[in-house]
């Protein structure tokens, strides 16, 4: 039902040995759809999920000796506790379906979430560690090298996903027909396409999606800004990019704890998306407490009064911030850069500017916007 893929491991054996345990058990619930016994699946359920849990402990121990009051290490840990009670919640919620409907449910939110948490969370926090503990080199360096080394791993993520769902597909449509042979077929092959579908679509959204925010993330920040880069190059069009930093969220969880911190987030990032409403917007979560809006077809000036909007939405939201010694209220640092491309123009160049006014930004008080040198 879901097949191991060596693209799964993280190069950390005691981790890729139990997420190898995880998917077994996982596959074990699947087989409990053909003997349709619900003990067992009862029994096979329980069991996985007590290994999930010993599991996270693990994990978190060793994550905790490199990311110790990181943010990183905090939206792990919230990925963690939010598992178990999803599990339990779709359990409960199929009172009236039948054991079969119940055990289908729940292998579909494990084969979507143990997915991305493997080939994406674990593997990004593996790299981090294994940079730290074998090259030497701090945190934020083994945060950097992790993220490159995950942007270049987009089309190994696209890949493997793929060739397990193409896998995976094939089994489940061979189930399918064995377990009702003597039902109408075409009626359950539709049904079953549908299911295929949602569930091709929701890996795909995934895989371009920030967990906590529903933001995009920054691998699909990459895809995008490529694009759109070259469209502008070629159309002779500007294309901006609005980078903005939370001031002292640190101190936000520090003064009020991570689930605050993870609320603070979510609350700046739906205000976020309401300014986002022309198609050619969008709207980023790079990490922590950095995001990013790039936008075509603004000159200097609409971009300038575009961030202004951004800036004054944010404090308006009157998220308290004790530490803010000036207004007592969450604000944002924003730096900016607009430009028609040309043939010079990168990415990188694009960010490293508007990064530089970012930092300008903090360093003069912050709660403002940088748009200029």
């Amino acid at each position: 039902m879901f097949p191991w893929n060596k693209n799964f491991e993280t190069g950390i054996e005691i981790v890729d040995k139990q997420h190898k345990k995880l998917i077994s058990l996982l596959n074990k619930l699947a087989e409990t759809l053909v003997q349709d016994n619900h003990l067992e699946s009862n029994r096979v359920f329980d069991e996985l999920t007590d290994y999930a849990n010993n599991h996270f402990e693990t994990e978190e121990a060793i994550w905790i000796e490199y990311f110790e009051q990181d943010s990183w290490l905090s939206s792990h840990h919230s990925a963690h506790i939010s598992f178990l009670p999803k599990v339990i919640e779709l359990r409960e919620q199929g009172t009236n379906q039948s054991n079969y409907e119940i055990i289908e449910n729940i292998l579909e939110f494990l084969i979507q979430w143990l997915a991305f948490h493997i080939i994406d969370t674990d593997r990004r926090m593996a790299l981090v560690t294994q940079n730290m503990q074998h090259k030497e080199k701090s945190l934020e360096e083994a945060k950097c090298i992790s993220e490159i080394e995950m942007n270049r791993s987009a089309k190994l993520l696209t890949n493997t996903i793929l060739t397990m769902y193409a896998q995976l597909s094939s089994r489940s449509l061979d189930l399918l027909r064995e377990k009702r042979q003597h039902q109408d077929t075409e009626q359950e092959l539709n049904k079953t396409n549908l299911q295929l579908r949602k569930i091709n679509a929701k890996l795909k959204n995934l895989s371009i999606t920030d967990q906590l925010t529903g933001l995009f993330n920054r691998r699909h920040f990459i895809s995008v800004f490529n694009r759109e880069l070259k469209r502008a190059y070629r159309e002779k069009n500007c294309l901006s990019l609005i980078m903005l930093d939370i001031d002292l969220f640190k101190k936000i969880n520090d003064d009020y704890g991570h689930s605050e911190g993870d609320r603070v987030l979510a609350q700046v990032s739906k205000k976020l998306k309401s300014f986002c409403q022309r198609p050619t917007d969008y709207v980023f979560r790079l990490g922590g407490e950095e995001f990013s809006i790039l936008a075509a077809n603004l000159d200097q000036q609409g971009t300038i009064e575009f961030a202004e909007i951004i800036r004054k939405g944010i404090e308006q939201l009157n998220i308290s911030n004790k530490s803010n010694d000036i207004i007592e209220a969450l604000t944002v640092s924003i730096g900016t850069i607009t430009k028609i491309p040309d043939n010079t123009d990168t990415i990188d160049k694009y960010m490293s500017i508007a990064d530089m006014r970012l930092y300008k930004a903090k360093t003069l008080g912050r709660n403002r916007v940088i748009s200029s040198d």
